[in-house]
Parts: C-alpha cells; sequence; structure tokens
C-alpha cells in the first residue's frame, strides 16, 4: 500500500540516513535515489534495509527528482522523505491508519519538529513547519522544479494530527556545504531577476537584518545556545548569498 521514496548525496551523514530509514521499515517499498554515492558504508545500508537503489547523477536541487520520486513508486501512496527526517511511532501508526482507510483526502501535509547539531528548535522562524510528502500516487499532478516548491494534487489535502522530526543539521561542516550549494542558486535566482546592484551597504544591512529578524523580532534567543548560532549562522548565509549576486553582477560587466 505504501512506498517510501527518498535521496542520498555524497555530503549526506550515514547515521542520520540509517535513523530516517530504520524508522519508515512500516511501509512495504522503499526507493533510495542515490546521487554518485558509493561507498561500502552506504552499500551496506542499502543492504541492510532492502531498498531499490536508483542511481542518478547529483541534481541542482532535489525539486528536480521530485516528480520521479513519485512516479517511479509502485504502490497506492507515496511518502517522500529527505534523509534527514524520521517518521516517530505515532506519526507511523497515524500513517498506518490513513493506509487501512484509503485516506479521506489526495494528499496530506506532515509536520516537522526541525532540530540542529541535535537541539530542538522552537522559535526563530525553525518552529514546526508543515510539508505535503503522502501523497496518494493515482491523484498526483506534477511537482514544480523550483527550490522549495510544493506537489500539484488532484483533490483535498490536509494535515496530519503527529510530526516528523527533521534533523537538518547535523554538523557544522554539513551546513557549510549546503550553505555553498544553495546560496549559488538563489545568487543565480537573483541574478536572473535583475536584483540591484549589490553595494557595501546591501552587505552590510541584509546579513544584519536578518540576525536582527532571527534572533530578536522571531525569539531566536528563546533556544539558548542554538538559537544564537542559529541566528548567527543565517545571517552568514545571507551574506554569502548577496557577496555571489555581486560577484556574478561583476562579472556581467566584463
Amino acid at each position: 500500500m505504501l512506498s517510501v521514496s527518498t535521496q542520498i548525496t555524497p555530503e549526506d551523514d550515514l547515521l542520520v540516513f540509517a535513523r530516517m530509514l530504520e524508522s519508515v521499515q512500516f511501509a512495504d517499498e522503499i526507493i533510495v535515489f542515490n546521487m554518485e554515492r558509493d561507498d561500502k558504508d552506504v552499500l551496506a545500508l542499502f543492504r541492510q534495509y532492502q531498498v531499490e537503489v536508483i542511481n542518478i547523477p547529483v541534481p541542482p536541487v532535489v525539486e528536480h527528482i521530485r516528480s520521479d520520486q513519485i512516479k517511479r513508486a509502485h504502490e497506492d501512496w507515496v511518502l517522500v522523505m529527505d534523509f534527514d527526517e524520521v517518521i516517530p511511532h505515532d506519526l507511523a501508526s497515524e500513517i498506518k491508519t490513513i493506509m487501512d482507510n484509503s485516506g479521506s483526502c489526495s494528499a496530506y501535509a506532515i509536520g516537522r519538529d526541525n532540530f540542529s547539531l541535535g537541539s530542538p528548535l522552537r522559535h526563530g522562524g525553525w518552529e514546526r513547519d508543515y510539508v505535503l510528502r503522502l501523497i496518494r500516487r493515482a491523484d498526483f499532478i506534477d511537482w514544480p522544479k523550483n527550490i522549495h516548491s510544493t506537489p500539484r494534487v488532484k483533490g483535498c489535502t490536509v494535515k496530519t494530527v503527529h510530526s516528523m522530526e527533521h534533523h537538518k543539521d547535523a554538523n557544522l561542516s554539513q551546513m557549510v556545504r549546503k550553505t555553498n550549494r544553495y546560496s549559488a542558486i538563489e545568487a543565480q535566482l537573483f541574478f536572473a531577476g535583475h536584483l540591484t546592484p549589490v553595494t557595501p551597504v546591501t552587505l552590510i544591512r541584509k546579513p544584519v537584518m536578518e540576525f536582527i529578524r532571527r534572533y530578536f523580532l522571531k525569539r531566536g534567543f528563546l533556544d539558548g545556545t542554538i538559537g544564537l548560532i542559529q541566528s548567527l549562522y543565517q545571517s552568514y548565509s545571507v551574506f554569502i548569498t548577496y557577496a555571489k549576486l555581486y560577484e556574478l553582477q561583476q562579472h556581467s560587466h566584463k
């Protein structure tokens, strides 16, 4: 009845990936889109959890493969998971109940409780968010390829009662690698949108405002040390994006 479709890249943490695979063992099928990873440890996990592996090149963003993740599944329902998400027992029970009742809607948005470096994030704009991930395959239309897009389905959607865990930052090295990749994409989008030229004021104002927004306005300070780390880091991420935009703008004038 239920397929789980997920993905793994060369930079993803294997311990986090293993926790995700363990948490979805109630599914009838697990499909992993393997993005150019071939180390012996990940191959051992594939064998241990008896997953179906589909080897693909690393896409610019994961949204480029989301439609295939739905269409390549064989069961009636598809649960799309990222490598760093975990399904707790209460959510697993709720999903099984939905399957047993054939689902009252075409798709279900699942709440995510976010964690960074092992600590929960309850403020700063990282409080629970909802992602449309449990989808009846027959009602799936498509999944736009732009970053952070939402799938299109026929019929109604509804939120689940229980939520999953999203361990979005296993370590700081992973955070930096992710920032380097996504900042380049965002800078390209800004450049294509013909944003005004980046100035020294831009490079100061944007990061400072991001820190104020995260730490004070959205009360990231209530999360303690991890709230401060995240607020400062997001400020840095914004700076890198606009610095890369500046670089693109300078090269376009040459």
